[in-house]
């Protein structure tokens, strides 16, 4: 059986320049992830009695506008509300859609979620 020679220092150079040349693009995984942005929109409920609009009926505003929809949620505004019937109750349906479509999200009358600071997702009801 023959023995393998042993690689040279350049041979050792090569290897190592490319790997450090290759290593980047593992670490990206090779493509890029798309750049989400969230917006919401009031669901016009109040407290007792509910009422607004469904989520899902949102969604298919955001769809039927060209808007992609990545995912959603509903959520509360953050701030706070008389306690009574009747009153807003601060519930908002939060949608994370592609960056580059977030204003045609916010032409059909949404707005960035970034623009309630004290927002949340919370469980739907």
């Amino acid at each position: 059986m023959r023995s393998k020679p042993p690689m040279c220092a350049t041979g050792r150079f090569a290897r190592l320049l490319a790997w450090l040349a290759l290593a980047p693009l593992a670490a990206c995984g090779g493509g890029s992830e798309p750049t989400v942005t969230a917006v919401y929109r009031y669901m016009g409920s109040v407290q007792c009695s509910g009422g607004g609009i469904s989520l899902a009926t949102m969604q298919q505003q955001l769809a039927s506008g060209g808007v992609t929809v990545l995912a959603s949620s509903c959520g509360t505004d953050g701030k706070a509300y008389v306690a009574m019937c009747g009153a807003p109750d601060g519930a908002i349906g939060i949608f994370d859609v592609p960056a580059e479509q977030a204003d045609r999200a916010l032409s059909l009358s949404f707005a960035r979620l970034s623009d309630l600071p004290n927002a949340a997702r919370v469980a739907c009801r």
